[in-house]
């Protein structure tokens, strides 16, 4: 299942490709492998994730310590028994390696997850976790800050500023943001008079 998620932070200085961060090196695992075996290579690894794929390196599930707990561990199960393909999250979340790292954080917070499963042309070509996106979030903060801060400064600018993402307010999608008193909403949550003033 491969998501394509706009955001409003799709301005120059954020446009930072998750092919920048993400780790090339994928441990992956075939269906038929057993959770025990899974373990083992997250162990040696020191990963909190490994990747589900077959043959020609398609992406069929993950197996994070989360499902290893739940669907293993919790249930008493003998994780030299259980294959796989019974333990991963199927289908998986992924996304293209263009896809910004403001991006991916507004996906990996919609879908309740903490790794992406990056995808060129089909193929398994890296992945990338919450904790990779932590390690350049204080930079892109700052940024951010900057950017609210010239906003508040320039009250013209308190208006529509034609940016698509997820109202603060609905959180429905729209093409065109406007920023109101620290928040980005559409236009059906802007309260009455604000577009009419603007123009």
């Amino acid at each position: 299942m491969v998501y394509e998620v706009k955001s409003i932070f799709d301005k120059e200085k954020f446009e930072i490709a998750l092919s920048e961060i993400m780790t090339t090196t994928v441990i992956t695992i075939t269906p038929e492998a057993s959770a025990e075996k899974c373990a083992k290579l997250m162990v040696e690894n020191r990963i909190g994730s490994i990747v589900v794929s077959d043959q020609s390196n398609k992406a069929l599930g993950i197996i994070t310590k989360e499902n290893l707990i739940k669907n293993v561990i919790a249930k008493n199960a003998n994780a030299s028994s259980v294959q796989a393909l019974d333990v991963m999250t199927s289908p998986v979340i992924t996304a293209p390696q263009t896809m910004t790292i403001i991006q991916a954080m507004q996906l990996m917070s919609k879908q309740g997850i903490r790794h992406l499963v990056i995808l060129k042309e089909g193929k398994l070509i890296g992945m990338c976790s919450d904790t990779d996106i932590f390690k350049v979030v204080p930079q892109l903060i700052m940024l951010e800050q900057e950017y609210l801060k010239v906003i508040g400064d320039n009250q013209d600018t308190e208006a529509m500023l034609d940016l698509a993402g997820y109202c603060d307010d609905c959180k429905e999608f729209t093409e065109d943001l406007i920023f109101h008193e620290g928040q980005y909403i559409c236009a059906n949550c802007a309260p009455v008079g604000l577009l009419e003033n603007d123009a």
